[in-house]
């Protein structure tokens, strides 16, 4: 029979460990449920607000394959810090473990990134680069 090793720490370590797995846990199972569940479907405001872009900027996949997405973008559309922000978000790998999404959606997202950007040009944030350490995805 083979002895069992035990490293001895303190209950403020252990509950810490503890903690952080079931933080973990929580994280990834709310992300598997957004993986299968993409948002539902697009809101009517948001079919409006997409209707209201110019064609060459409207993201017409990223509203049919991530509803979810679309509509906030939507509902953020009229806040300027606030929608561009999560713009830069969504094309800037904010965490360093985001796989990104797929090549005709980050098109489209980036290119409406930028039609947001001139539409409002004097936006003291707009001159102001968001670089809190953030890596753009794919790099």
């Amino acid at each position: 029979m083979t002895s069992l090793d035990f490293e001895v720490v303190s209950i403020e370590d252990a509950r810490r460990e503890l903690d952080g797995d079931a933080k973990q846990r929580a994280e990834f199972a709310r992300n598997a449920r957004r993986a299968q569940d993409p948002g539902g479907v697009l809101l009517e405001a948001t079919a409006a607000w997409l209707a209201s872009l110019p064609g060459d900027v409207r993201p017409t996949r990223l509203g049919e394959e991530y509803p979810r997405i679309a509509n906030g973008i939507s509902a953020l559309w009229p806040s300027v810090a606030r929608c561009r922000e999560h713009l830069e978000s969504l094309t800037a790998d904010l965490r360093g473990s985001r796989r990104g999404f797929p090549f005709e959606i980050d098109r489209e997202l980036s290119a409406l990134k930028a039609h947001y950007a001139a539409l409002h040009p004097d936006d003291p944030a707009a001159r102001r680069p968001l670089d809190r350490g953030r890596q753009t995805r794919g790099t």
